[in-house]
């Protein structure tokens, strides 16, 4: 049987991330020389503390206690180098490439790594894709953020109540109006229900619900990177049902 979440939500439920748009042009070229600069020397630093502690963890003299601690060290130094990659998409500072994609040969390409967390987790994940998609206009790179960081949230969402999970593709005129001409992706997970009240917070920087493995921008870097290519990302949760609608406007 197939695993499918039959739910169907007009467009004025949604809560949209509509306040992440672009910053003017002077200030947006400013901060982002700035956070790639100091994201690098960053980034370098960081290279320096898993460098060396990988050398010293190579002594066999060590102390075990030592080593466990020097371990800890290095981890941290790790989740801070990936905490670093997202800096620039969460801050609006990616640079963008938009070219037109056909989602029908994209999406196979990019199905294993969507799934992988759902797999890990053990929940239910079906992705649905027309075999033929209207084309739509997006940075390849930019887009497979997007999703990957939407099917991480559904994942854990789902997982904290034994739900399951889908991914669907629409043609324009399918999910929303044909005149808007716009492909539609919607990410559902069944679990819990996201309070009225929460749903605007979901996008803010680390507002996050999950522990502190978690950095709490995912949904953040969604948001802006969906802004900066034109799309629209909204969220309705009810009945123990989340849906996050992506709207990208067809080629």
């Amino acid at each position: 049987m197939e695993n499918t979440i039959d739910v169907v939500t007009p467009k004025s439920d949604f809560t949209f991330a509509d306040q992440f748009t672009p910053l003017d042009q002077g200030n947006s070229e400013f901060y982002a020389l700035l956070l790639r600069g100091m994201t690098h020397k960053l980034n370098n630093l960081l290279a320096v503390i898993q460098g060396f502690s990988s050398l010293i963890m190579m002594d066999e003299a060590l102390d075990e206690t030592v080593i466990e601690n020097i371990s800890h060290m290095k981890e941290a130094a790790k989740n801070a180098s990936n905490l670093s990659e997202q800096i620039l998409p969460a801050g609006g500072c990616s640079q963008i490439t938009q070219q037109e994609l056909l989602l029908s040969e994209f999406m196979p390409m990019l199905e294993d790594n969507l799934k992988e967390p759902f797999n890990k987790q053990g929940i239910p994940i079906s992705i649905q894709c027309p075999r033929q998609v209207t084309k739509v206009n997006a940075d390849p790179s930019r887009l497979k953020s997007i999703l990957s960081e939407l099917m991480t949230n559904a994942s854990d969402a789902a997982s904290e109540a034994n739900g399951k999970a889908s991914m669907e593709i629409h043609n324009p005129g399918d999910f929303s109006p044909t005149e808007e001409n716009c492909v539609d992706i919607l990410v559902k997970n069944s679990g819990t229900t996201i309070p009225t009240d929460k749903l605007k917070q979901i996008w803010h920087p680390f507002y996050s619900s999950k522990n502190s493995s978690h950095f709490g921008i995912g949904l953040t870097t969604a948001a802006v990177l969906s802004s900066q290519m034109g799309m629209n990302l909204g969220v309705h949760s009810a009945d123990n049902t989340t849906v996050f609608w992506l709207s990208i406007p067809a080629a």
